[in-house]
Parts: structure tokens; C-alpha cells; sequence
């Protein structure tokens, strides 16, 4: 999903308060997998989450659609100028453990050398990725209307899947991620350059922006991510 970020001119084009915003966005960035992380792995270990859903499975369907409900309105959100940045960190943190809840099933689902392999990829692809976007001189920004539809095209199949399945779907599925959000690391981390040499606000609403950075570079990375485990994610017998 993409919304318009906006920007000023308050402060200079000074590589050091440009690497300054972008250690801000990375930092929220690092906390919020760190979060979805350590939720993941205490529901699987304690099989809260496997144990509530099994008997409960209306709402584990709610649980799995929550998140593309909520990030739509989080990044409306984040960029209010009648939110405040704690309430922003706050959402955005709820969306990474509710994150977690759902990865927590990942868990159970797929043999833990799988998912750490997946990480291991997603983490390389991403800042392999980041750093195309850093320091390529093509204009990325004609292609945003191209990713973006393909993100729904993605959130189509993945709905789809959900209810008819498919091996050959889900690795076409897969694949289509990988190549899509490999694009929309580097596309957004070109924008997030392109912001800051623009001009970023400071204060609150300099911080909200590190935020709404944040939720882009997160969102790119467990799409990474999830598009990997599907390949390659070898399912526990």
C-alpha cells in the first residue's frame, strides 16, 4: 500500500542529518521485528496461540486478515497531524504483535530450520535491496504505480489461496513476492532518501515520519520473508 509522504524544507541537505532520519527509520524499523519476533516464538513455545485457534477457528480467520485491515488505516494514521508520535509507536507496535501471533503458527507449520533459513534470505534480499535503492541514480518513482498494483495482485492470490490451496499457487505466489517486494525495498528506500534530502520536520512530526518509514521497510521485509518460507519452507511431518 503507498500513501503520500509529506516533506519540508526545515532542515538542510547535510549527509549527517540525512544518515540521522535513517538511523530513526531502521531503529523503529529493528524494534518493531524484534517484537513480532519474541511474541512468535513465546506463543509457540507455550502452543497458546495453536490451541486457541484450533478450537476457534472463525477467529483465526479475523486474526489473519486483521493486519491488512489495520496497516491500510495505520499509515493513514501515522502521518495525522492529530496523532501523536506515543500513539503512533503504539499502533504500529500492536500491528508487529499481532504480527508475531500470527507467525507464531508459521512455527508449528514449517521445521525451524526453514524459518530461519527464510529469515537468513529476507534479511539478505532486503539489504541487498536497500542498498540498490540508497545508491542507484534511476528514477524508481515511475514504477510506484506498477508495484503497487501488483501488491493487490499479490493480496488477491493470497486470499485465494487461503480457501483453495494449490502447491503450483502458492509457489507462483511465492515468487511473485520475492521479486515484488525485493522492488519495493529498493523503491521505498529510494523515496525515504529523496524525502529526507527534501527536507524533514523536526520534532514530533520528523519522528512520525521515521515512523511511517518504518512501517514501509517492515512491511517490505516479512513480505520477503513470508514469499521465502513458501518456497523453500520444508513443512514439519
Amino acid at each position: 500500500m503507498s500513501s503520500q509522504m509529506p516533506a519540508n524544507a526545515a532542515f538542510g541537505t547535510d549527509v549527517v542529518v540525512e544518515r540521522d532520519f535513517l538511523r530513526q527509520v531502521f531503529a523503529w524499523m529493528f524494534l518493531a521485528l524484534a517484537l513480532t519476533t519474541g511474541v512468535a516464538i513465546w506463543f509457540h513455545q507455550s502452543n497458546a496461540a495453536l490451541n486457541y485457534f484450533q478450537s476457534h477457528h472463525t477467529l483465526f480467520f479475523v486474526a489473519l486478515f486483521a493486519p491488512l485491515v489495520m496497516v491500510l488505516m495505520l499509515q493513514r494514521l501515522v502521518v495525522s497531524p492529530h496523532v501523536t508520535v506515543g500513539v503512533a509507536a503504539l499502533v504500529f507496535f500492536l500491528y508487529a504483535a499481532l504480527n508475531g501471533l500470527i507467525f507464531s503458527i508459521l512455527l508449528d507449520v514449517y521445521t525451524t530450520k526453514s524459518v530461519v533459513g527464510a529469515f537468513a534470505g529476507a534479511a539478505g534480499v532486503f539489504g541487498g535491496m536497500a542498498l540498490v535503492g540508497y545508491t542507484t541514480r534511476t528514477d524508481l518513482s515511475r514504477y510506484g504505480g506498477v508495484l503497487i498494483g501488483a501488491v493487490w495482485g499479490i493480496v488477491a492470490a493470497s486470499i485465494a489461496y487461503v480457501f483453495v490451496g494449490g502447491s503450483a499457487l502458492n509457489l507462483v505466489i511465492g515468487y511473485a513476492g520475492v521479486l515484488l517486494f525485493s522492488c519495493l525495498t529498493a523503491y521505498d528506500m529510494q523515496r525515504l532518501k529523496a524525502m529526507r534530502l527534501g527536507g524533514v520536520p523536526s520534532g514530533a512530526v520528523g519522528e512520525k515520519l521515521a515512523i511511517f518509514g518504518a512501517i514501509r521497510l517492515y512491511l517490505d521485509f516479512i513480505n520477503l520473508f513470508i514469499s521465502l518460507l513458501r518456497i523453500f519452507g520444508g513443512a514439519r511431518r
